[in-house]
C-alpha cells in the first residue's frame, strides 16, 4: 500500500502482501506442515529492492496525520514480517503484529495481509506451536480475517475446538463473527476487487431480497457447519435451527462432505451432524412458505417425481415421532416444534402431485392430514378443484365440490371460479352456467371484491369459448351497469376473441366503448388489435394501432413499443415480423423513442425461438438486426447475453450452438462478468442438447476462470460428467 501523502516528503516503501496466485490454502485436515507463505510478490524477494516504491496502487486508507517516523516504522515492520513468514517464525510474526497494533498501524493493512497472518497463526496454534495463552490473540485475528471474507483460519480453530469437545467456545466464536458483520449477516460486495455478485448462488433462496447481491463464499458454509456441529454436540437442535434461520447461508452437500472429513475419527458426530443438516434444510424451507412452494413447483416439473416424493416424506418424518420438529399447522407450534406447515404448503404439494398425475400421492395428503388432526380448509379444497381443472378431471372436481359442501365448508368466490372454469373447459356449458347462477344468488357477491370480479371474468372467457358472443356482451353490459365493474382483463378477453375471429366490427365497437368509458388499453390490448389488423391484410396496421393509442391518451414510448414488439414476435409469423420492422424503423427515426438493447434483444430472441422461419431467412433477419444495432452503437449487456445464449441453445439448428458460443466468447472478450446464472444457462442448454464435448470445455473454462460452482450449477456439472444420467 502506498502512503502517498508521506511519499511527498520521503521515499516510502509500502510492500503489498503476496499475489493471490501465491496464496496457499490451508489444509482442512492440517496433517502436514504447510509450505512457507510469502508475504511479498516475487519482485520484492530481495532486501535491496525494499526501497522501491510500487506504482499505481489504490489508496484505500487515508494517510493524513501520519508522521514520517510512523511511515518508516510501518515499512520496517512489513519487511521483517516478510522474513518471519518465509521462515515460518510464528513467534516473530506475533511480535511484529503486536508492534503494529501498539503503534496503531493495523488499519493500514490490506485484506490479504490479515488473511496470510491469520492462516499462519491458526496453523501454528492447531499444531501446538503456539500454546493456549495465545488463543485470544489468534482468535481475534481469525475473526478479523473472516469478517473480510477469509474464513479458513476461523474454520480451523472451530474444528480444533470441536475435536476438543468445547462446543460452547465454537458457538461464542460464531456469535462474535456474526456480530462483526454488523448484524446483517452479509458482506458488502466490492466490484473493484473483482468479486461480483451472483444472481443465483445457492447462498440464499432466489426470492430472498438480497439474493442478487451476496457473493458466494464457500467458507461461510463451513462456519455454519461448525456451529451446527457444536449445537449437535450439545443436543440443541432448536438452537441450531434458530442459527440457520438467522442467516442467509445454506448448506450444500459437497461442503458438508468436506467439513465432515475433519471428523473421520468420530463417526457418531459425523452421523449426528449429517442428520442435523438434513433436518435443518427441511425445517428452514418449511419456515419460509414461499421458498417451500417454489421448491415444490420446481420438483413438479422434473422428469421423475422422486425428488418431490422425497421432500414430502422428509416433512412427514419431521411431523411425526417422538423427535418431531415440525408442527402440522401454525396453531400447534410448541418449543420443540417451532416451525409449522401452512395451508399453502399442503396446497402446493397437492397441486404438484395432481400436476404429475400422482393421484395416489394426492390422496395420501388427505390421509396424512387427517392422521395429524388437520381439517382441510376451503383454500385446500379450492386448490384441489383447480388441480383437477389443470388435468381435465371434471368428474373428480365435481365430486370434490360435493364432498366439501357435504362437510359444511362454505365455498369462497375463488372456489366457485375454480369449478366454473373446470366445467367450461370440460365442455359442460349448462352445468357451468348453473354454478354461476348459484354464485350470483349467494351472499358472496361483492362488487368491490377482486375475487368476485375474477368469477365474472372466468364466465366471460367461458361463454366466448362456446362462441356465445351475445351472452358475453350482455354480461359485460350488466357488469358495467350493476357491477362488479369490469377491468381491463374483462375487455381484453373480448378483444382477443373478436381479433381471433376476425370480427372487426365488434372489435371496433369494443374499442369505442372502452374509449367512452375512459378504459385505457395496455400492451396486450394494442398488440391484440395489431394482430387482428394484420390478419385482415391492413398494411397500415402499425400506424392505425399507434393512432388508437394516442386517441386513448397513451403516448407511446420506448417501453411501450418494445413490449408490443416482443408480443408480436411471439406470434411467429412473417406478417407480424414485417410489422415489427416497420415499428422498429419508426423508433429509429424518432429521437424521442430510440430503441434500446431490450428492443433488439426481444427480436433476436424471437428469431431463435422455434423454427417458424426458414434457416436462411432467419439468418438474414438476425444479421439485419445486428447491423442496425452496430450502426446505432447499441451494445449488449449481461442480461441481453443471457437471453440470447438461452434462446440460441434452444434453437435446434446447428447454428444455434455456433451463435451461443459466439455470444459466450464475446462476453469474455468484453470482460463482462460470467456469474452463476451465466454458467447455469450455458451448461443447462448444452446438457439438453447433448453436446457433451462442448459442455466439457465450458466446465473446464469455468474452473480455469476461478469460479467455484455451487448448488444448481454443481448439479449440472455432475450430470454432464455422467452424460445426462
Amino acid at each position: 500500500m502506498l502512503l502517498r501523502a508521506a511519499a511527498q516528503r520521503k521515499s516510502v516503501v509500502l510492500l503489498d502482501f503476496l499475489a493471490p496466485s501465491l496464496l496457499v490454502r490451508a489444509s482442512s485436515t492440517l496433517k502436514s506442515r504447510p509450505q512457507p507463505i510469502s508475504l511479498l510478490t516475487p519482485e520484492f524477494s530481495n532486501c535491496e529492492t525494499a526501497d522501491k516504491v510500487k506504482k499505481g496502487l489504490p489508496l484505500v486508507h487515508s494517510t493524513r496525520g501520519v508522521s514520517d517516523s510512523q511511515v518508516a516504522l510501518y515499512n520496517q515492520i512489513l519487511v521483517e514480517l516478510r522474513h518471519a513468514s518465509n521462515k515460518q517464525n510464528t513467534h516473530a510474526v506475533v511480535k511484529l503484529w503486536r508492534q503494529l497494533e501498539e503503534n496503531r498501524l493495523l488499519h493500514f493493512l490490506q485484506r490479504s495481509h490479515v488473511e496470510v497472518v491469520s492462516k499462519l497463526l491458526a496453523r501454528s496454534f492447531v499444531s501446538g506451536e503456539l500454546d493456549s495463552s495465545h488463543a485470544p490473540f489468534v482468535q481475534d485475528i481469525a475473526l478479523q480475517a473472516a469478517a473480510s471474507r477469509s474464513t479458513d483460519a476461523l474454520n480451523d480453530l472451530m474444528v480444533l475446538l470441536l475435536k476438543q469437545h468445547n462446543p460452547g467456545a465454537v458457538i461464542e466464536l460464531y456469535r462474535r463473527f456474526t456480530e462483526l458483520l454488523g448484524g446483517n449477516d452479509v458482506w458488502q460486495e466490492n466490484p473493484e476487487e473483482g468479486e461480483w455478485p451472483s444472481q443465483s448462488t445457492g447462498l440464499v433462496p432466489d426470492d430472498h431480497p438480497r439474493s442478487r447481491r451476496i457473493p458466494y463464499i464457500p467458507g461461510r458454509v463451513h462456519l455454519l457447519l461448525a456451529v451446527t456441529a457444536a449445537h449437535a454436540q450439545r443436543d440443541a437442535f432448536q438452537d441450531a435451527l434458530q442459527t440457520c434461520l438467522n442467516t442467509v447461508v445454506r448448506f450444500h452437500h459437497q461442503s458438508t462432505g468436506v467439513f465432515l472429513g475433519n471428523f473421520s475419527h468420530d463417526p457418531t458426530l459425523q452421523d449426528k451432524v449429517n442428520l442435523y443438516v438434513n433436518r435443518l434444510d427441511v425445517a428452514r424451507m418449511v419456515a419460509r412458505p414461499p421458498s417451500l412452494s417454489k421448491q415444490i413447483t420446481k420438483y413438479s416439473t422434473a422428469p421423475s417425481t422422486k425428488l418431490l416424493e422425497a421432500l414430502y416424506q422428509s416433512i412427514i418424518n419431521g411431523l411425526s415421532g417422538s423427535d418431531a420438529y415440525i408442527a402440522p399447522e401454525p396453531s400447534k407450534i410448541t418449543p420443540h416444534q417451532s416451525v409449522a406447515m401452512t395451508e399453502s404448503g399442503w396446497t402446493s404439494f397437492l397441486a404438484a402431485f395432481l400436476k404429475c398425475r400422482r393421484r395416489d400421492l394426492a390422496s395420501k395428503i388427505w390421509t396424512d392430514m387427517s392422521d395429524l388432526g388437520i381439517r382441510p380448509g376451503v383454500s385446500l379444497w379450492t386448490a384441489l378443484i383447480d388441480s383437477y381443472n389443470s388435468i381435465s378431471a371434471v368428474d373428480e372436481a365435481m365430486a370434490s365440490w360435493n364432498m366439501m359442501v357435504g362437510q359444511g365448508i362454505k365455498p369462497e368466490a375463488l372456489t366457485y371460479r375454480a369449478l366454473i372454469s373446470t366445467l367450461f373447459n370440460g365442455r359442460k356449458y349448462d352445468e357451468a352456467v348453473k354454478v354461476f347462477q348459484a354464485f350470483q344468488k349467494a351472499s358472496l357477491k361483492d362488487a368491490t371484491s377482486p375475487h368476485t370480479l375474477s368469477v365474472y371474468n372466468t364466465v366471460l372467457h367461458g361463454l366466448l369459448s362456446f362462441n356465445r358472443e351475445s351472452e358475453a356482451q350482455a354480461l359485460l353490459k350488466t357488469m358495467e351497469t350493476q357491477g362488479p365493474t369490469p377491468d381491463l382483463v374483462s375487455y381484453n378477453t373480448l378483444l382477443a376473441h373478436f381479433g381471433r375471429r376476425g370480427n372487426f366490427k365488434a372489435l371496433a365497437n369494443l374499442v369505442s366503448r372502452m374509449a367512452a368509458l375512459k378504459m385505457v388499453g395496455d400492451v396486450f390490448s394494442f398488440s391484440t388489435i395489431l394482430s387482428a389488423l394484420l390478419r385482415a391484410g391492413r398494411d397500415d396496421a402499425p400506424e392505425l394501432v399507434i393512432d388508437i393509442m394516442r386517441k386513448q391518451g397513451v403516448q407511446p414510448n420506448v417501453a411501450t413499443y418494445s413490449a408490443i414488439i416482443d408480443h408480436q414476435i411471439r406470434e411467429q409469423s412473417e406478417k407480424n415480423l414485417e410489422a415489427i420492422m416497420r415499428m422498429l424503423q419508426k423508433m429509429e427515426e424518432d429521437p424521442n423513442i430510440q430503441p434500446n438493447e431490450v428492443t433488439y434483444t426481444s427480436i433476436l430472441a424471437g428469431l431463435y425461438r422455434g423454427q417458424w422461419l426458414e434457416p436462411e431467412k432467419a439468418k438474414e433477419w438476425r444479421e439485419e438486426i445486428v447491423t442496425r444495432m452496430k450502426k446505432r452503437g447499441v451494445e449488449f449487456n449481461m442480461t441481453t447475453y443471457h437471453t440470447l445464449i438461452k434462446a440460441c441453445l434452444e434453437y435446434a439448428q446447428p447454428e444455434g450452438l455456433t451463435n451461443a458460443l459466439a455470444y459466450y466468447r464475446e462476453m469474455r472478450n468484453r470482460k463482462i462478468p460470467l456469474i452463476h446464472t451465466t454458467w447455469y444457462i450455458i451448461l443447462l442448454g448444452l446438457l439438453r442438447r447433448g453436446d457433451w464435448a462442448v459442455a466439457d470445455e465450458i466446465v473446464n473454462d469455468m474452473y480455469t476462470s476461478g469460479h467455484q460452482p455451487s448448488g444448481a450449477v454443481m448439479d449440472l456439472v455432475g450430470k454432464i460428467r455422467r452424460r445426462g444420467s
